[in-house]
C-alpha cells in the first residue's frame, strides 16, 4: 500500500507538470467565459486561440461543414464556423478533441479499454444533461422554492460537460502511474469493491480528486470542479451539493440497461432531491439515452 504522502506528491508533480493538450489550456477558461450570460469576452480572441491549433482549427471547420447543420455552402472561416455551431457547442467541440487526443496518445496499460471508458463517459454525460433537464428549471425538482442545498445551479450543457470529464482522473492515474493503476484493478477484482474503494486503500486518493485537482488547475469553473470532485462521495460537498448528487446518480444510472425504463436503486434513490419523482427520472433518462443512440452521439470522440 502506498503512503499518502507518496500519492500527494504524485498530485503535485502531475500539477507541476500537466497533461499536454493539443491546443493553449488558456483556450479553455475563455471559452467558458465567453458562453457566460452577460459576457464581454471577445469571439475573436476565441478565434485568434483556436487558430494556434492547426489540428482543432480544422475539426471545428470539419463539424461546421458536416451534415448535422445541413448547409448548402461551405463554412471556410472560424469565425463563421462559431457563428453557425455557437459558441458552446464549440466549447464542446474542445473538450471533446482535448480528451481523445490526451487519451489516444497516452502510454496506457494495455489492461485500459478505452472503448468502455468512452461509452461510459458518453452514457454519464447524457444522462447528466437529462438530469438537469428534470431537476433545473423554475419547474424541475430543484425549482424556486427548493431549499439552498436542493437548488441546481448548472444548466443542463454544463451537466454533460461534468459528466464527460467526470472520470477523467483514471486516464491521468493510469498514463501516470500505471504500477499503481494495476494494483488498484487486481485490488478491485479480488476483493469485489467499486474502483474508487480500491483507490483509497492502495493510493489514498481517488481519480475523482485527481481528475477535479488537473481541470481546477486547468481554469476551468467550480461548478465543475467540485461536483467532479465528490461524485463518490456527495454527502460530503459543502458547495454545488445538488450538481454533486446530480453527477452521483448520473454515475450510477450509467450501468443500467436502458433497453426500457428502469426501477431506480437506493443507490439512486439516496441522491435524488425531495420529493422527485422517480419514474419521472427513469423515464428520463430511457428517453435521453434513446435519443443519444440515434443522433450517433458517439462520433464525437472520433
Amino acid at each position: 500500500m502506498q503512503t499518502q504522502k507518496e500519492s500527494r506528491l504524485f498530485l503535485q508533480k502531475l500539477l507541476q507538470n500537466p497533461p499536454m493538450l493539443p491546443f493553449d489550456p488558456k483556450l479553455l477558461p475563455l471559452l467558458f467565459a465567453v458562453t457566460q450570460d452577460g459576457s464581454n469576452a471577445s469571439v475573436k480572441t476565441v478565434v485568434a486561440l483556436i487558430e494556434q491549433s492547426p489540428r482543432l482549427a480544422t475539426r471545428v471547420l470539419a463539424v461546421a461543414n458536416s451534415a448535422a447543420y445541413g448547409l448548402e455552402f461551405k463554412v471556410s472561416t472560424l469565425q463563421r464556423a462559431i457563428n453557425i455551431m455557437g459558441l458552446r457547442e464549440v466549447r464542446l467541440l474542445v473538450l471533446m478533441v482535448g480528451m481523445s487526443s490526451f487519451i489516444r496518445e497516452a502510454q496506457l496499460p494495455k489492461a485500459f479499454d478505452t472503448n468502455k471508458f468512452w461509452n461510459h463517459l458518453l452514457s454519464v454525460a447524457n444522462i447528466s444533461r437529462a438530469l438537469a433537464n428534470v431537476f433545473g428549471g423554475t419547474d424541475g425538482a430543484c425549482g424556486p422554492d427548493a431549499s439552498p442545498d436542493e437548488r441546481l445551479v448548472m444548466v443542463p450543457d454544463e451537466a454533460y460537460i461534468a459528466g464527460l470529464l467526470h472520470d477523467v482522473g483514471k486516464v491521468f492515474l493510469a498514463a501516470t502511474r500505471p504500477d499503481i493503476w494495476e494494483k488498484i484493478v487486481e485490488m478491485e477484482q479480488a476483493a469485489d469493491m467499486d474502483m474508487f474503494e480500491a483507490e483509497h486503500a492502495e493510493w489514498g486518493m481517488d481519480h475523482a480528486l485527481i481528475g477535479a485537482a488537473v481541470l481546477h488547475h486547468w481554469k476551468l469553473p467550480l461548478v465543475l470542479t467540485e461536483p467532479i470532485n465528490l461524485h463518490h462521495s456527495p454527502e460530503l460537498a459543502t458547495s454545488f451539493k445538488m450538481e454533486a448528487r446530480l453527477l452521483a446518480v448520473a454515475n450510477c444510472l450509467a450501468r443500467y440497461s436502458h433497453d426500457t425504463p428502469a426501477t431506480l436503486g437506493d443507490d439512486v434513490l439516496e441522491y435524488l432531491p425531495h420529493g422527485c419523482d422517480p419514474e419521472t427520472v427513469s423515464a428520463a433518462v430511457f428517453q435521453s439515452m434513446a435519443n443519444a443512440q440515434r443522433t450517433g452521439i458517439a462520433e464525437l470522440n472520433a
